[in-house]
């Protein structure tokens, strides 16, 4: 498993390409509509674009969704259940107050839930940024994609619509105590850390 970052739109949001050695990739968030990087990474490495899964609902980790899957059509389309409505609606993504676009979704997506797997990743239920907000943990090579739910010596902001702090905290206990210290975390934005290393943090903050 291979995987390169592309930050992307007004906030820099971390976009991760992974891909396997048959040349399949999965694109984890798509945060804005410039995706020249992306599509020529793909171009030059010959590689197919399988999957486009979501962490969360927001604005900034979305608003390239409908170019690429125009580019991309076979490409499935995957969001937790509990954030599905961010899709179409530009007041629960936030999409309008970040770019001043009214973003809507106009294709098929499927939705993902605790224990799915998907790509040799495990879907782990993370709330608290949102509602539906997502990890996905990789044991085999020890990879978590975490979205805005944990950042480096950070973590998500939960108030925004449908966060809630005491979930946050919960979610974070739970990666902190269910995941191998050793675990290279990557994160919605700033740059990657270990599980080793926040929980000491999140420790020392009161977090858990």
């Amino acid at each position: 498993m291979k995987i390169k970052t592309f930050p992307l739109g007004i906030y820099m949001t971390n976009c991760y390409l992974v891909w396997n050695d048959n040349n399949e990739a999965t694109l984890f968030d798509c945060g804005g509509t410039n995706l020249n990087s992306i599509i020529n990474f793909l171009n030059d490495n010959n590689l197919n674009l399988k999957n486009i899964i979501l962490t969360h609902g927001h604005g900034d980790h979305i608003l390239g969704l409908n170019k690429i899957h125009t580019l991309y059509p076979n490409a499935e389309v995957y969001i937790g259940k509990e954030d599905s409505e961010f899709l179409s609606d530009s007041n629960l993504s936030l999409s309008n107050a970040i770019s001043g676009i009214n973003f809507k979704y106009n294709g098929h997506f499927k939705t993902l839930s605790e224990g799915d797997s998907i790509f040799g990743f495990k879907v782990i239920n993370t709330p608290g940024h949102t509602i539906g907000s997502k990890c996905f943990y990789d044991s085999k090579n020890e990879i978590l994609i975490s979205g805005d739910t944990l950042f480096r010596r950070s973590f998500g902001r939960y108030d925004l619509p449908t966060g809630d702090f005491n979930d946050l905290q919960e979610s974070l206990k739970k990666l902190c105590e269910n995941l191998p210290e050793d675990t290279v975390v990557y994160s919605g934005h700033s740059s990657s850390t270990t599980i080793g290393e926040e929980k000491r943090v999140l420790k020392s903050q009161g977090m858990i």
